[in-house]
């Protein structure tokens, strides 16, 4: 399905001419815009045991820049101050089906790389001070007004005293107040700083950029847990050397050449690995298992009514690397071998019709699949 960019641009442009290399606004890309939430329901959510919430006060009793962080409770919200706070509830979409609408119109951006749906609320003054973030990132004003303030060009150094990484100076090189329906698209590592002009709320779509170090320590894991525990270093030519302490360049070599052996990087170990990264659930709220788990592909079929949705849940990420000409299906960092038009047609859309996707399905092993995709929660059946 073509996804179009949410503004006057192409698609084409915003790539080659702004996605990480500078920052975009873009007047009323969302016209007639609606939070996916209201200011309570936020709230209410950020009680929820599993939401990720905080609440950041620009002055505190504990201090200047204070964080709460949830769950928070009723009383957390009964003896606010009436200016310089913000609520913020990072994953949205996962708790919020209806939030996805939002969060699919970016998915002109691979799949793999969109990490989450932020949104927060402030009263006049509400701020998190001025930062920098190390990813991409879109700000969706949706309510109220939000005055934002950027600068390439800062000094890096950061407050003492609170856990919050602010900017200890910073100046403003351009300046704008985003009403409802307007967006402002900043790359990684610009500086920016947004205030509250009066009661707003404000979606954030964040793409992840996992660092270099946590992929080569990652990688190295799953590498290292397909190796044999048995095997041991061993040297059956070791010679007597003059000091005992010192380490040899022989038994250096020797570690040199076994390292790089079980490190190299394959294609197929490369992408099974990397799917299975990319889609692995790192919210810590995962798929729930139906009430009834289904034991054959005829069961299954039997739940169909001639509108019946299979729908991805709102907890899974789902993805797929062509493989041949089958696919490696990730769901959860779970990888499963599938025929590539399966993959697609569960990957294309986030929900399909039930009796489309039994009809097209002509082998057991992705009747397999779907059915234990459908047992583990991630495939829900409307």
């Amino acid at each position: 399905m073509p996804y179009t960019f949410p503004g006057d641009i192409s698609v084409e442009t915003f790539l080659q001419e702004y996605w990480q290399k500078k920052p975009l606004l873009i007047r009323n890309a969302f016209p007639g815009i609606q939070s996916p939430l209201t200011p309570d329901e936020l709230a209410g959510l950020a009680c929820e045991d599993d939401a990720n919430s905080r609440i950041v006060f620009e002055q505190h009793e504990l201090g200047h820049w204070h964080v709460l962080h949830g769950p928070l409770n009723e009383d957390d919200f009964s003896d606010l101050p009436k200016k310089n706070w913000t609520l913020l509830v990072t994953d949205v979409e996962k708790h919020v089906p209806e939030a996805r609408d939002l969060f699919d119109r970016f998915r002109f951006i691979p799949d793999w790389r969109i990490d989450d749906l932020m949104i927060s609320y402030a009263p006049e003054g509400g701020s998190v001070g001025p930062h920098t973030d190390a990813y991409d990132v879109f700000l969706i004003q949706t309510y109220g007004q939000r005055r934002w303030m950027i600068n390439q060009d800062y000094n890096d150094s950061c407050l003492d005293g609170t856990e919050l990484r602010i900017l200890e100076h910073f100046t403003a090189a351009e300046d704008w107040t985003l009403d409802p329906g307007d967006m402002l698209y900043l790359p990684p590592n610009i500086a920016h700083y947004g205030i509250a002009l009066n009661e707003c709320m404000t979606c954030s779509v964040g793409f992840r950029a996992p660092s270099i170090s946590n992929m080569v320590s990652e990688y190295a894991e799953h590498m290292a847990a397909a190796i044999d525990q048995e095997l041991r270093y061993e040297d059956p030519d070791l010679m007597r050397q003059q000091n005992p302490a010192e380490i040899g360049p022989d038994a250096l070599k020797r570690i040199r050449t076994l390292i790089a052996e079980q490190l190299t990087v394959d294609d197929d170990s490369l992408l099974r690995w990397f799917g299975e990264f990319s889609s692995e659930v790192r919210s810590g709220t995962h798929a729930q298992t139906p009430d009834r788990l289904i034991s054959t592909y005829k069961d299954l079929s039997a739940s169909f009514h001639n509108d019946s949705i299979i729908a991805q849940s709102s907890l899974s990420k789902f993805l797929f690397i062509r493989h041949n000409d089958d696919a490696l299906l990730f769901v959860d960092g779970t990888s499963y071998m599938t025929s590539l038009a399966f993959a697609i047609a569960l990957t294309d859309n986030r929900e399909i019709n039930a009796q489309q996707l039994v009809e097209s399905i002509d082998n057991e092993a992705d009747r397999q699949v779907l059915i234990e995709l459908y047992n583990n929660g991630c495939l829900l059946l409307r």
